[in-house]
């Protein structure tokens, strides 16, 4: 799990962060698992795509970690 904060999030170009928008039917069993990734910030760091509550947290700045 990468633990960033939001500042350091905001600081990453935007063509590798974004949030989840894209509905995946050829996914097998996406319907029980879009809620895991719709609307979820992700992020693109060492070519692998990181996704806000599996791979990625993001804390706000002077939050406990």
């Amino acid at each position: 799990m990468v633990t960033i904060t939001r500042a350091e999030y905001d600081r990453v170009h935007a063509d590798f962060r974004g949030v989840w928008t894209t509905e995946r039917t050829d996914i097998p069993g996406w319907e029980s698992i879009r809620h895991q990734y719709l609307g979820k910030r992700t992020l693109v760091r060492d070519n692998a795509l990181l996704i806000e509550g599996l791979s990625l947290t993001i804390v706000e700045e002077g939050a406990a970690q």
